[in-house]
């Protein structure tokens, strides 16, 4: 293959920026920012001789699948070295590793210490004697994806839900024991749309409908999708007042927020690190896709995912790290639409590691071989805790990226973006590189000219 001008927790990831070789050592972060801001132009031809096994594994299977896109860099002091590619600058569908993207662009926004809070208000003037609120609650919603109640969230949100039962506790500490016009919900921080664009009808299942308010992730107690997120939340939360011994008469309707009106109960979620972490490891289409919102709501001043696509992409692109045919459709890669290259996601990779204030969450938010998404591959003594890597597959793509440090502590990035209905043949190769590289096979590996 054509080689390609050079463009530029615990385990792999804390390895990746660590001496571990008095050999090589770890880039020095100014020449991989350097790098990540340099140009690639690159075309498919043949991989690279017998001494760079990496490439011929790539190299075989381009050869009968050639829509692929991959990068595979060693990280020298120097500056990255291309030891594999085919065809990294064009873009591809990504699959879930569209996440990556989402990761970056909601860490870059928001920041990783970054919590959510859902706030109940009472109306103005409307609080009264012995706790009385004479009127509505309003529940503001604030694009939380974790927002849950107590067993929802040790079944499905590995216990990470922000409970629903302490902002009804917090409402009675602070004072509130009644509220006499019901709730009324306002999930107006996101726009109206409940699903992501050019989606297949189907994927109302793959991702329950999106709200600025979401309880229990839109899931209703049988599994199925609430038909009305709002009133969903409301409905929880009365449950958890009333539990809490704060009375509430009137019903629950969806409505906005009065200007003026004061706290009367708050809960924040955990940090946006955390929940990074857990949409990864578990590749959660409804947690990306809530966050692409919460990158227009916060980054932008609007919830739509049209506005958080796009933020992602300025945000690439103000890195020089955005492929002319990228484009950001969704936020969970579940669209067909998706473009993405692998000079993209490494490039967004080898960033992540020159701005570790950011960078160190993105990378040890993605499993390590044997856990979450990775539970069955990449599970070799030599390679399992030495990767960090983001899985994706939808009807005829198959995808990974992420970093690997090999076992003299040589550190890489890389991407395999596979459009290929041979998905079994297509992971066989990635997983089969990467541990090569994990192995040292590739580290004394020159160059691709």
């Amino acid at each position: 293959m054509t080689a390609p001008a050079s463009r530029a927790g615990a385990g792999a990831a804390a390895s990746l920026r660590v001496v571990v070789s008095a050999r090589r050592r770890r880039p020095p972060r100014a020449l991989i920012a350097l790098a990540a801001a340099g140009a690639l132009a690159v075309t498919a031809g043949t991989a690279a001789g017998q001494s760079n096994p990496v490439a011929t594994t790539v190299d075989a299977f381009a050869k009968k699948n050639p829509t692929i896109s991959v990068l595979v860099q060693r990280l020298d002091a120097s500056g990255p070295v291309t030891v594999a590619a085919w065809k990294p600058d064009t873009s591809l569908a990504p699959a879930s590793t569209m996440k990556i993207i989402t990761a970056a662009s909601t860490l870059l926004t928001v920041g990783p210490d970054f919590r959510f809070t859902t706030r109940l208000e009472a109306g103005p003037d409307s609080i009264g004697p012995g706790g009385t609120v004479s009127g509505p609650a309003y529940l503001i919603g604030a694009g939380d994806p974790m927002l849950a109640t107590r067993a929802y969230s040790r079944a499905n949100l590995d216990r990470l839900g922000t409970p629903l039962e302490d902002l009804a506790r917090d409402v009675r500490e602070q004072g509130t024991r009644r509220i006499t016009g019901g709730v009324v919900v306002d999930e107006t921080l996101f726009d109206r749309e409940r699903m992501g664009p050019m989606w297949k009808s189907s994927y109302r299942w793959e991702c329950p409908p999106l709200s600025g308010i979401a309880t229990n992730q839109n899931r209703a107690s049988n599994g199925s999708n609430v038909s009305s997120p709002a009133i969903a939340a409301g409905q929880r939360l009365v449950a958890a007042l009333r539990k809490a011994g704060v009375s509430v008469s009137g019903g629950v309707r969806a409505g906005r927020d009065v200007p003026g009106g004061e706290i009367i109960g708050q809960v924040r979620s955990e940090p946006v690190s955390r929940i990074v972490r857990f949409m990864n490891l578990h590749s959660d289409n409804f947690t990306a896709e809530v966050l692409t919102k919460d990158v227009g709501a916060y980054g932008a001043g609007t919830g739509a995912t049209r506005i958080g696509t796009a933020r992602a992409e300025n945000l690439l692109r103000e890195r020089g790290l955005l492929q002319a045919a990228d484009n950001f459709v969704d936020g969970s890669g579940l669209s067909h639409s998706n473009r993405v290259s692998a000079a993209t996601l490494v490039g967004v990779l080898r960033t992540a590691q020159a701005e570790p204030d950011w960078g160190d969450v993105l990378v040890e938010s993605m499993p390590q071989g044997g856990e979450g998404t990775l539970m069955r591959r990449l599970k070799g003594p030599q390679v399992r805790k030495r990767v960090h890597a983001k899985t994706g597959y939808i009807n005829g793509v198959a995808s990974l990226a992420g970093t690997v440090v090999s076992t003299s502590g040589t550190p890489y990035a890389f991407a395999f973006l596979m459009n290929t209905p041979d998905i079994g043949g297509a992971q066989k190769t990635m997983d089969k590189a990467v541990t090569l590289l994990a192995t040292g096979r590739a580290d004394d590996a020159p160059g691709l000219p």
